[in-house]
């Protein structure tokens, strides 16, 4: 975040009078902040709020693609959900707890804060936010957690630490309050170097996200604590709100992530060169980055998801992968990069005056212990190809060369306009809303580009509820791929059988046809021209079919947490007594 530079120094400084702790749950090591020197100076509270936006504030998705039908794995190397050999000790987050000390130090102490009210309520606004954040983030995964509201002070005795789990629903309600009140007191928007940190807008929309979430089939609803008309009710106000703050959907899509500060985004880590970079190497072809490769590969199962310019969807009529680029909405081209698409996205192809081309001078194996093998083109000589042939598009830096790969400075939108929009649509729809439902799918398609038809209903044949919700599930396919959204809408929406009826996750094998040239001497050739000089076969691209299991839709309780506090109980789902559905 650019406002984060300007307090480095600052937030060095206070980082040597924080304690820290390497095990959640185990605090005998954190040493209090002194009031003294943080809580009389708005400036130094500031800053120590800023590393927790640093731990907590997610960046532009990298590689999550990889761990959903979004891409294919590296290689065949499918992890272990989708393998069916995850355990409890697979996914451990409970190292949030470290964090969630921070924020309660700091609201513990920021009301008797001996500078200005307003710079109080900005601050304890922001943390009250991030602790549901936090919160929401361990509830999501594990089911209720323990709740601990104030910072436990250090003791050599960690049983006067330890503390059961809360039911679901009472950690969902007190999310819910500490966004209610974070609402109460964040301002409608910041500015200057304070752009991009959490406003009223922004807590606004999180808490739809969150109703949403816990409305949807997975805990349907929690005994009424997130209703669908609750998660309605609040996506209705952040909209309203954002609407009234000239929020909306930004056009065209494909200039979302390029166009910094545009309307559509509601919350975003912002990034700037030198300060504060990341790494794309492995979303770019191997020949034009470097130190890691494979990840974000779009899947096949994606790449049909993208409707067509008419609005009907690939497979509603027989088609051919031949041409499966021509035709396509707007995001299939800012999304996806296929065979020679002429979308020179990275400045390396623009510098070399080329396409990118993925097909095989002759494949020797489609489906080998490790994908595809073959002899590769040379007009992209990329030794460790695309396991799909595709490549993603979004959000990639469009300015960074193969020694910069490592400097990307694309701002990550955790939440966009669209998803407000969609989230409201989708819970107008389970509350009988079906005109306000399929009007808000309707904007989006039209944002990308899709032709209204006759009846302006942009190819959308949905009626029934149960229509409109399918249609909301393959839409979210589309508007938000690698976006780090798909798991968590799959778990929701309790998917994983739509995931083994794959049986896998696919890509395309594209070879040239004997006695053909391909793009040979012509780098920029148009592909309209020759994409009958190639053959195109679906290939396999799992080490084995998808077995994900029904258990994992909520993950077990790490065994070095249980062992470090007997309080905490298993989760039914993991052969424990807890249910995570109370």
């Amino acid at each position: 975040m650019k406002y984060q530079i300007r307090n480095i120094t600052i937030a060095l400084a206070i980082a040597g009078m924080t304690g820290s702790c390497n095990k959640a749950l185990d605090k005998t090591n954190l040493s209090a902040v002194n009031p003294s020197a943080v809580w009389s100076n708005a400036k130094i509270a500031t800053a120590y709020l800023d590393d927790i936006y640093a731990n907590l504030m997610p960046g532009n998705p990298y590689g999550s693609g990889n761990d959903t039908d979004e891409g294919v794995p590296y290689q065949k190397q499918t992890n272990g959900w989708f393998s069916g050999t995850a355990t409890f000790d697979s996914n451990n987050d409970f190292g949030t707890y470290n964090t969630i000390r921070s924020i309660n130090i700091l609201l513990g102490n920021i009301d008797n804060a001996t500078f200005a009210q307003p710079d109080k309520n900005t601050i304890k606004g922001q943390g009250l936010f991030w602790r549901a954040w936090a919160y929401h983030r361990l509830v999501s995964a594990y089911g209720g957690v323990p709740l601990i509201l104030e910072a436990q002070p250090p003791t050599s005795d960690l049983s006067q630490l330890q503390k059961p789990r809360n039911k679901t629903s009472e950690c969902v309600t007190q999310i819910l309050k500490d966004l209610d009140d974070a609402i109460a007191l964040l301002p409608d928007a910041f500015t200057g170097e304070d752009v991009g940190r959490i406003d009223k807008g922004a807590a606004m929309a999180f808490k739809g996200r969150v109703l949403l979430f816990y409305a949807s089939p997975l805990f349907n609803g929690l005994n009424g604590v997130a209703s669908w008309q609750k998660a309605y009710d609040a996506n209705a106000a952040a909209k309203q709100f954002l609407d009234a703050h000239g929020k909306g959907l930004y056009a065209p899509y494909s200039k979302i992530w390029d166009d910094e500060l545009n309307k559509e985004g509601i919350m975003f880590r912002r990034y700037s060169y030198p300060q504060a970079v990341y790494s794309q190497g492995g979303l770019i072809p191997i020949n034009w980055s470097g130190g890691d490769v494979g990840k974000d590969r779009p899947s096949l199962e994606l790449v049909n998801a993208f409707p067509m310019k008419d609005g009907s969807s690939w497979d509603a009529i027989p088609r051919l992968y031949d041409t499966l680029f021509r035709g396509r909405d707007d995001r299939f081209y800012a999304d996806i990069y296929y065979n020679g698409s002429p979308n020179q996205y990275l400045k390396a192809m623009r510098d070399e005056n080329t396409y990118l081309w993925t097909y095989f001078n002759r494949v020797t194996d489609y489906n080998s212990a490790v994908g595809i093998q073959g002899d590769h083109n040379q007009i992209t000589p990329d030794p460790l190809w695309s396991g799909s042939s595709f490549y993603r598009i979004k959000s990639i830096d469009k300015n960074i060369t193969r020694s910069q790969v490592d400097q990307a400075t694309v701002d990550g939108l955790e939440i966009r306009y669209a998803e407000v929009l969609m989230n409201l649509g989708e819970c107008a729809n389970e509350v009988g809303k079906s005109s306000e439902a399929l009007d808000a799918l309707k904007q989006i398609r039209n944002r990308a580009g899709i032709l209204p038809g006759n009846n302006g209903n942009y190819g959308l044949t949905a009626t029934t509820q149960y229509q409109i919700r399918d249609a909301y599930k393959k839409e979210r396919f589309v508007e938000f791929c690698f976006e780090g959204k798909r798991w968590n809408d799959l778990r929701r929406w309790k998917m994983f059988g739509y995931l083994r009826g794959l049986p896998q996750r696919h890509g395309l094998g594209i070879a040239l046809k004997p006695g053909q040239t391909g793009a040979q001497g012509n780098p920029k050739a148009d592909i309209n021209a020759i994409w009958d000089q190639f053959t195109y076969t679906a290939i396999p691209t799992d080490k084995q079919d998808i077995a994900v299991s029904d258990q994992y839709y909520i993950y077990g309780i790490p065994k070095a947490v249980l062992d470090r506090n007997p309080k905490v109980i298993q989760n039914n789902n993991w052969g424990g007594a807890f249910d995570p559905l109370q």
